[in-house]
């Protein structure tokens, strides 16, 4: 029997507890807030001690099961790494209640795993990878009715090619043309195209550089170590500081457009720099040939609506129109 304490115990392990493996002899509970821990209350629950993430080796234990929906399990997964406890210790009731083929392991470092969704391989690390991997692959944030025609997709804001994987994986798309921005990221993308076959794979073209509005290069301030969480825009001397590489996404985009007789699937996600690309693809014509769009906003999306509307577009929006939120356009 392995020994295991189980971090949640609300309405979402209630009830699934069921789902747990047979051969666990729970030794204790957990809980984010220290209101809840025996050590503050001298409280019991279901007559064992909840502990603290810092208390857990006050008993013996063998494995940790996070027992939440996924958006609080992966904010506690980070929170038990940086309690140094490693990854080949911690599972995820979540992961064992799912609707996909969802396999993961610990990495070498102990401080991730490497999760295989539905025959993509992907590293997750940090919270916003972890995020990622659910909205996309789990959710199917970016999934569509593929007709019988080819596509080609291009991903501005790759991040770590989650998405790039994603369209890669669909038998209709036939090209992926990945954009990120920084330079740790986009090595962080390379590595997770390269643990997948080769039928995803070499589809995936990745570059090094942000679209933009103009040529050039820029300094930049890196505003997290999340990557999700980065903009090309923050500026903050007190950060550490990186150099990125800005191409006019015009001319980029043009030139993909002219190569290719597919149908074309336009995915942005760039935490704010969609509306100088919307200007600059405008600019250059390019939403003539553009069929589909995805793309997450972030501030009054008034003017990408009204590009969305010229060019016949039919759209929904999800989310606050003055904030953020994602669109899904048509023609």
């Amino acid at each position: 029997m392995k020994k295991a304490i189980i971090y949640g115990t609300g309405n979402y392990y209630a009830q699934n507890k069921e789902k747990l493996p047979k051969d666990l002899e729970i030794v204790a509970y957990a809980d984010s807030n220290p209101n809840n821990a025996t050590s503050q209350n001298g409280k019991l629950f279901q007559n064992l001690p909840m502990l603290l993430p810092e208390e857990f080796e006050t008993v013996a234990y063998d494995v940790v099961y996070i027992c939440t929906e996924y958006a609080a399990g992966n904010v506690i997964f980070q929170r038990l790494s940086a309690a140094g406890i490693g990854s080949d210790r911690i599972f995820f009731l979540n992961r064992i209640d799912r609707s996909v083929d969802w396999k993961y392991k610990k990495t070498e470092d102990r401080k991730g795993y490497l999760s295989t969704v539905d025959g993509i391989t992907v590293r997750e690390r940090y919270l916003t990878d972890f995020d990622i991997v659910v909205e996309v692959l789990v959710n199917n944030s970016y999934g569509f009715s593929f007709t019988d025609e080819d596509f080609v997709v291009i991903d501005i804001g790759m991040n770590v090619a989650i998405a790039s994987l994603y369209f890669a994986k669909q038998p209709n798309v036939k090209k992926v043309y990945g954009f990120e921005a920084f330079s740790d990221t986009y090595e962080q993308a390379v590595a997770n195209i390269a643990l997948n076959p080769p039928e995803i794979r070499d589809k995936i073209v990745a570059q090094n550089f942000a679209l933009s509005d103009e040529n050039g290069k820029m300094m930049v301030a890196i505003s997290a170590e999340e990557t999700g969480w980065r903009n090309i825009f923050f500026r903050d001397e007190s950060k550490r500081q990186v150099e990125i590489e800005c191409r006019d996404a015009g001319e980029v985009v043009s030139d993909i457009l002219n190569r290719h007789k597919e149908k074309i699937v336009l995915k942005v996600d760039t935490e704010g720099a969609e509306f100088i690309i919307f200007e600059a693809l405008e600019r250059a014509g390019c939403f003539e040939k553009i069929d589909v769009i995805m793309m997450e906003y972030h501030g009054d999306s008034g003017k990408l609506i009204s590009i969305l509307n010229k060019y016949g577009y039919k759209y929904f929006i999800q989310g606050k129109r003055n904030v953020c939120g994602l669109i899904h356009a048509v023609k």
